[in-house]
């Protein structure tokens, strides 16, 4: 059973709150609805403008990028700043935002920027890049970003890391921190060894009292899933669970193994297939460790891919 992860979430993906009035259904995002505590947003309803409403649009102007509103020749910057800032200061015990695409308060690096009426590229929308500032280690994406498996994937196992952490804080002890670092050794193995050593010597040091573990732990923890892991990473913690098992395996089923390593490697097969593999092995030989670890599950399966 996982925790659920809050979310903050653009408004428009559950009540018609957009310029043209509309609601945005995406099947990915309704999807995932069932899996999150949702903190919905929207900035320009905060902002206090209108549903139908005219369109603001992000304007280069010499150096600086202002929030345009053409129609009324309104320059909304500065209040549209003020509302982000005062919303972000009070959302509490978050794991991510989940905003909409292309939107001029809420778009992450997929909305329009425009000078002397023309389209000169992309930027991000003012909630999203202030959201990004305030929050630098926590995920952040638009809908149209997730429709790439990579970020999906890298998404979806940073909201239930951070959720799950959220959930150990609720009644810590030093024991059960030491079973949550268990739990996410290959899942941290995959994306960042320097800092599963780091995380490993503050569960271990005797140097800190625990509320300063707790501090350390969780800064590091963080910053461990900040980047994209690679399949060359995977296939090095792949390596490090098969070691501990292949011992009972047949010369055959290790055979079969790498060969499923070299497929990944070319990017024959997906990364599941592996884990699946694993999965079923720590089954048959009871391998509870493995059957723990995060690694082989770090999110709900059924969210992957959108639904038919």
């Amino acid at each position: 059973m996982f925790p659920k992860p809050k979310i903050v979430i653009s408004k428009c993906f559950f009540e018609p709150v957009r310029y043209d009035g509309g609601i945005i259904s995406e099947p990915f995002v309704e999807n995932l609805k069932k899996y999150i505590e949702s903190v919905t947003f929207c900035p320009e309803i905060a902002l206090g403008l209108k549903v139908p409403r005219p369109r603001i649009l992000i304007v280069k102007i010499k150096e600086s990028e202002r929030l345009i509103q053409p129609e009324t020749g309104k320059d909304l910057t500065e209040d549209m700043l003020k509302v982000c800032q005062k919303a972000l200061a009070e959302f509490k015990e978050i794991d991510g935002f989940l905003l909409k695409a292309k939107s001029p308060s809420c778009g992450v690096k997929s909305t329009k920027l425009y000078q002397n009426e023309k389209i000169i590229g992309k930027t991000s929308g003012f909630f999203a890049r202030l959201a990004s500032e305030t929050y630098p280690y926590l995920p952040l994406e638009d809908e149209g970003r997730l429709k790439d498996f990579k970020i999906r994937d890298h998404f979806l196992i940073r909201i239930f890391a951070f959720a799950e952490w959220r959930e150990f804080l609720k009644d810590p002890s030093p024991s059960k921190l030491v079973n949550f670092h268990s739990r996410h050794k290959y899942l941290l193995m995959s994306y960042n060894q320097e800092f599963l050593k780091k995380l490993g010597q503050i569960v271990a040091s005797s140097q800190y009292s625990f509320q300063e573990k707790l501090s350390l732990y969780e800064k590091y923890f963080y910053r461990a899933f900040q980047r994209k892991t690679t399949i060359r990473r995977h296939i090095n913690t792949l390596q490090h669970i098969f070691g501990h098992i292949s011992k009972k395996l047949t010369s055959k089923e290790k055979r079969h193994f790498f060969e499923l390593l070299e497929k990944l490697k070319k990017g024959w097969i997906e990364l599941s297939t592996l884990l699946e593999l694993l999965k079923s092995w720590a089954l048959r030989f009871e391998k509870e460790y493995f059957l723990f670890q995060s690694y082989l599950e770090p999110y709900p399966a059924e969210l992957i891919k959108d639904p038919e």
